[in-house]
């Protein structure tokens, strides 16, 4: 089965989307007056690790993912680009072998959007958009469920 990534709002396809804010409404419904980092009932991500690389300085995205994946049962790691070898001449295809082998799914935050599409096509796990300089989806995906 081939990797799933989620680089642009057409990579999911309408139906996808509409699971995800539907997901997310009756998450959201569950946790009232819950702990922000007391994981879901059915932990559906336990075990699982996303490596969060950032290229460009972050708040809510940063703190959105990492709350995000602790909610869901998982944990992550936060990469910044000038502490790993991405940031000192590593190509994009390499990061995305080694972190492939050691981490369930990873999200970059970058400039490029071209960076964020070769590191999906060496990855063999999803590579997910934090932002790129042509699409910010999760955000899109945010909107629209604070608009329902």
């Amino acid at each position: 089965m081939a990797v799933r990534h989620f680089l642009d709002l057409g990579d999911a396809g309408g139906d996808a989307i509409a699971a995800m804010i539907g997901d997310a409404l009756d998450r959201k419904a569950a946790r009232v007056a819950w702990p922000k980092g007391q994981p879901d009932a059915d932990a559906p991500l336990a075990g699982r690790v996303l490596a969060m690389i950032f290229e460009k300085s972050s708040t809510r995205t940063r703190a959105s993912f990492d709350v995000a994946i602790r909610q869901l049962g998982g944990s992550s790691m936060i990469m910044e680009a000038g502490s790993m070898q991405l940031g000192r001449g590593e190509s994009i295809a390499d990061t995305a072998r080694v972190l492939s082998r050691m981490v369930d799914a990873i999200m970059i935050r970058t400039d490029d959007h071209a960076k964020i599409e070769d590191l999906a096509r060496h990855a063999s796990v999803p590579v997910i958009n934090g932002l790129t300089d042509r699409s910010h989806p999760c955000q899109i995906v945010a909107d629209l469920l604070t608009i329902i």
